[in-house]
């Protein structure tokens, strides 16, 4: 009866986890933990039911893991495991006591929006004791249903990593017990490599590609003949207006050669780069002319301010990461492109707005010699 009932637990527990092979971070488009997976490892100290220990030997100590899946952003299932240890000095028992508690549980929590979120569980369980009498010298046996209840806190340490703490107790026949756990959790899952932001208001108008400069050569045979001058195209809404120059791009060190931020580029969505491709080609024609051969590029990539600023500058670094592969791709050397993250340090708006978080979201390339 015993193994099947723990057989049972870890099976529904099994179950329970999500099972998709197209994961490659933990946070969805809301930023919340739905739909992630979440392994705990802890440290335990316990205070033993007195059903199956005296009141001199009621302290233990030992450890806990769990398994948890975010089935919303605000509700947890988690089955786990917890083995704790008492010495039994100064009672009648004689030495080790273990107890085993396998248990299920939901985890009802401040949305996993937040950083710091408290919670509150509720579940059931069985646990297992075992130690030896002395008045037969021999090995006892115990098992009994429980109900596990407790309240914890869950604070984030980046975009895979919580430090959780928690107190419960598990109530069966007897006195109930008291366990207090601390430890690191570990989440896998989710539906995008990196900490995506909500999106904001887009602009509905069309991203209009920058126009490519062409030149005409005129046959040596012709009459020397100036051809006509072509008729200014019309600055698009979304394009950066470069300094004139005689040569392709502005010169010195510093000079903004492109930006672009979230009213032009949806960074909310996984192929954002290709929305941006349309403003980095008259950059790209540039650089790969001969006038442009020798000049070096840097890519530096601003956030918004939600979530954690160590998170916002591993964002920053994807998005200039991805701006460096694609003009890789298209010819550039990429020992002429360096990229930075300024992260949510340099706002050039107030934070306060969707307008204003859009704006925040930005990518500037800049003339790096």
């Amino acid at each position: 009866m015993r193994r099947l009932v723990v057989t049972s637990l870890i099976l529904l527990t099994t179950a329970a986890l999500p099972r998709s092979g197209q994961s490659q971070s933990v946070y969805q488009v809301d930023q919340s933990l739905k739909g992630t997976r979440e392994v705990g490892i802890f440290a335990s100290g316990r205070i033993l039911s007195t059903e199956y220990s005296t009141e001199e030997g009621r302290s233990a100590f030992g450890g806990g893991l769990t398994f948890g899946t975010h089935l919303r952003s605000s509700l947890v299932v988690q089955g786990g495991i917890g083995v704790n240890y008492s010495r039994q000095e100064f009672s009648y028992y004689r030495p080790p006591l273990w107890t085993f508690t396998p248990a299920i549980s939901l985890i009802l929590q401040r949305s996993t929006v937040a950083d710091v979120q408290p919670y509150g569980i509720v579940g059931a369980g069985y646990e297992f004791v075992s130690y030896t009498h002395p008045r037969c010298d021999c090995e006892q046996n115990r098992s009994m249903g429980i109900g596990n209840v407790g309240v914890g806190v869950r604070k984030m340490l980046g975009g895979s990593r919580a430090f959780r703490a928690e107190l419960s107790s598990q109530i069966g026949k007897g006195g109930p017990a008291f366990t207090g756990m601390a430890g690191i959790s570990i989440f896998t899952g989710g539906n995008s490599r990196t900490r995506v932001r909500p999106p904001g208001r887009v602009r509905t108008e069309p991203i209009v590609p920058i126009p490519r400069q062409t030149t005409t050569v005129q046959p040596a045979t012709r009459p020397a003949a100036p051809p006509p001058a072509p008729a200014p195209a019309p600055t698009p809404s979304n394009s950066v207006t470069r300094a004139p120059s005689v040569s392709p791009l502005p010169s010195g060190v510093g000079a903004v050669l492109l930006s672009f931020d979230g009213t032009q580029v949806d960074f909310t969505q996984l192929d954002w780069r290709e929305d941006a491709e349309a403003l980095i080609d008259g950059l790209v024609v540039d650089l790969t002319s001969d006038a442009g051969a020798g000049i070096k590029v840097s890519i530096e990539a601003h956030t918004d301010n939600v979530g954690s600023n160590a998170a916002n500058i591993m964002v920053g670094l994807d998005r200039a990461r991805a701006v460096r592969e694609y003009l890789v791709s298209q010819g550039v050397s990429p020992d002429r492109v360096r990229i930075s993250s300024m992260g949510e340090d340099s706002p050039i708006a107030p934070n306060t707005t969707a307008i204003g978080r859009q704006q925040n979201r930005r990518v500037i390339i800049k003339r790096d010699n």
